[in-house]
């Protein structure tokens, strides 16, 4: 990610394939890509794929794009059998998608 990041959650993730390990959201500082686009980068640490920075008419939608593509990568990752944890709480249970990125898990 070439921007400062704005918000950054950690998380452990845990495959049949690889055990448990550290993963890691992170939304960048939306940019204006161009005269009438702008840009939010986002990347999901731990796992094998980068994914690309997301275009918007501002910076607004680019930031809200870039929430969904990992939350659609996170959901991708629980649909093929994955887990995920809070750190330190992983005798609690694995949580869901709700429990990582919505308004009330705060």
């Amino acid at each position: 990610m070439n921007t400062p990041s704005i918000a950054v959650r950690e998380l452990i993730a845990e495959s049949q394939e690889r055990g448990r390990f550290n993963l890691t959201l992170r939304i960048g500082t939306p940019y204006p890509a161009s005269d009438i686009d702008w840009a939010c980068p986002v990347a999901i640490e731990g796992l094998p794929h980068q994914l690309a920075d997301m275009h918007g008419v501002d910076s607004w939608q680019a930031l809200m794009l870039a929430i969904s593509l990992a939350r659609s990568q996170l959901e991708h990752f629980l649909e093929r059998g994955g887990k995920l944890y809070w750190p330190g709480e992983e005798d609690s249970g694995p949580l869901s998608i709700s429990e990582i990125l919505s308004r009330d898990a705060c």
